[in-house]
């Protein structure tokens, strides 16, 4: 962990300003389409959206791939003990996950939840990307991809160098282990398996128990 470099300085968290998460929610709802809103869920939103939805859907966002590329200094952990939170990045493969399409009504709560949420720290940009779902042919949804050029940006690391950073790191969401965790019990709802991922969570575990034994 000391080898690595930490997004900020230890004990630092650095936010958007209020006045630039405005701007980047209103050019982002400038650029909506016409229709319903749907966000695109491939994390924690799968199994805790936080805001009142329609429906959802399983779908599939094709060129983009779940990765745990990013620093998380206050989700799930600190700017102390930093842990890994996923993201979206281009890639070869696929990310099969969950759309939901927002109550009309809500729209206004839950853009702010969302932003809030989301938006905190700017490791992501938003994009409205067109997603193949099961039952609801295809739909065009908000999707936060990661922002390679943000300090909180980490990239790909060895399994054995991330497992040692998720050991341990928490914060006001959980822990970390938990998040790894949980996002690969939603993915296999949606009849998906990440060997990675999996393997991961496996090393993660294997330290903790070592930890509790000392």
């Amino acid at each position: 962990m000391s080898e690595l470099k930490l997004p900020l300085k230890v004990g630092e968290h650095r936010e958007l300003s209020a006045e630039e998460r405005q701007r980047r929610m209103d050019e982002t709802r400038a650029a909506r389409p016409d229709g319903p809103l749907w966000v695109f869920a491939f994390g924690s939103l799968m199994w805790n959206p936080g805001f009142k939805y329609l429906t959802s859907d399983a779908a599939v966002l094709l060129g983009w791939e779940r990765k745990f590329h990013i620093w998380t200094t206050i989700a799930r952990g600190t700017p102390e003990r930093p842990g890994l939170g996923l993201c979206l990045e281009k890639g070869d493969g696929d990310c099969k996950g969950v759309v939901y399409q927002l109550l009309p009504e809500n729209e206004e709560a839950d853009w702010e939840a969302l932003w809030d949420r989301e938006m905190n720290s700017g490791v992501y940009q938003t994009l409205w990307a067109e997603l193949k779902t099961e039952k609801s042919g295809t739909v065009t949804a908000l999707v936060f991809v990661a922002d390679p050029d943000h300090h909180q940006y980490v990239g790909p690391l060895p399994r054995e160098t991330m497992a040692d950073i998720m050991v341990g790191a928490c914060g006001r969401y959980g822990r970390c282990r938990d998040y790894l965790a949980g996002t690969i019990e939603e993915m296999a709802k949606l009849g998906v398996v990440d060997a990675h991922f999996s393997e991961l969570l496996e090393l993660v575990d294997s330290r903790e128990i070592m930890q509790t034994d000392l």
